[in-house]
């Protein structure tokens, strides 16, 4: 038998009206609705501009495609899919005021809602373990081969994303809140589920992928400083079956750059999504959280800006990327550039040096 049941606001688990107030009683601040009207639309737009753009220009330039190009096209996706099925549906929503679907559809928005959360932060580790792999791991990666390594960890992005998001299918229906009024509700049979589910949530989708970052960013960095460690693993490994990657000075160079682009990408990741959770683990724990609080609502809706942010991010450290973007905002083909494309200084262009840094 269920005991307690929440209303959604916007991806969340967490109550939108305080848990036991009545939901026929229960009434939106006007002008609050009005500013989560606005804002999500400014982010819709936003994210979808944005991640079309580069999309685009990666899918031009799928011939010269290396796998960090295959991360950030995967990662622009994970984007779209939160600003298509996480965003959007719920600007319908707040413009309706209640949600407008039958139950099928409740549950399958509430489940791409979250698989846009965990696909956009699990890319990101997947590209930051990969980064680790080939600095700090130079013959197993060369060995590896980079096409089916990067293959294999977005491959294990989607894949995970898409196996937890599946308790939201189960979590959610379309509820009798109030006699003849249904609404999209997260159901719990137990009074403890909601801090248990949202307290999973913020580790899984926030604290973990953090945490790993973290230290893959510090090894990482240690590595750089510490050059002679990666060679020596070549010596003590013995002879590789080819010769390890030549031109130190532009293999460093490219290295340092893709990892401040992650660093960046991950601090930006970081600023958006730490207030979204930590409010949501005030509202699931506190028992009377200030949860119609203009500060409170509008910080939940800003995490989406992380969305927003991700194509910009690598646009600016790809040297590649950026002179496409802006012919393709100046409605300009490649042919009209003069020479050939420029080198990027995150990717690489010859095989053994591609091999040691992706």
């Amino acid at each position: 038998m269920v005991t307690d049941t929440y209303p959604s606001t916007h991806w969340s688990v967490a109550p939108e009206a305080p848990a036991g107030t009545n939901a026929t009683n229960w009434k939106r601040d006007a002008l609050l609705a009005v500013a989560e009207v606005v804002v999500l639309a400014v982010i819709l737009v936003m994210a979808l501009l944005g991640n079309g753009l580069v999309l685009v220009v990666l899918l031009r330039r799928r011939r010269h495609h290396n796998p960090l190009h295959q991360f950030m096209l995967n990662l622009c996706l994970a984007d779209l899919v939160v600003a298509l099925f996480q965003v959007l549906p719920q600007l319908v929503w707040d413009v309706q005021g209640r949600f407008p679907g039958p139950d099928f559809l409740c549950r399958l928005v509430k489940y791409l809602q979250v698989l846009g959360m965990f696909a956009s932060s699990y890319m990101i580790v997947a590209m930051t373990l990969d980064r680790h792999y080939a600095i700090c791991c130079p013959l197993q990666a060369h060995r590896s081969g980079a096409t089916q390594r990067c293959n294999s960890f977005v491959v294990s992005a989607w894949g995970l994303s898409l196996l937890l998001s599946l308790p939201q299918v189960f979590i959610f229906s379309r509820s009798e809140v109030a006699p003849g009024i249904y609404e999209c509700w997260g159901n719990f049979a137990e009074s403890w589920g909601l801090k248990a589910y949202v307290t999973w949530m913020t580790v899984s989708v926030f604290i973990l992928p953090v945490l790993i970052i973290t230290v893959c960013q510090v090894e990482t960095n240690r590595t750089q400083q510490n050059p002679a460690e990666p060679a020596s693993r070549w010596v003590r490994s013995g002879p590789p079956a080819s010769p390890p990657p030549a031109r130190g000075g532009e293999v460093s160079a490219a290295m340092s750059k893709t990892v401040r682009m992650t660093l960046v990408i991950v601090l930006v990741y970081s600023l958006c999504w730490a207030p979204f959770f930590s409010v949501q683990l005030w509202a699931a724990w506190d028992p009377d959280p200030p949860q119609n609080g203009a500060a409170f609502t509008l910080l939940m809706l800003l995490a989406s800006l992380n969305s927003c942010t991700n194509p910009w991010i690598y646009s600016a450290f790809s040297s590649s990327v950026s002179p496409e973007l802006r012919l393709l905002l100046l409605c300009r083909t490649s042919s009209q550039r003069r020479g050939s494309l420029p080198n990027d200084s995150t990717t690489t262009h010859t095989s053994s040096l591609k091999t040691s840094l992706c």
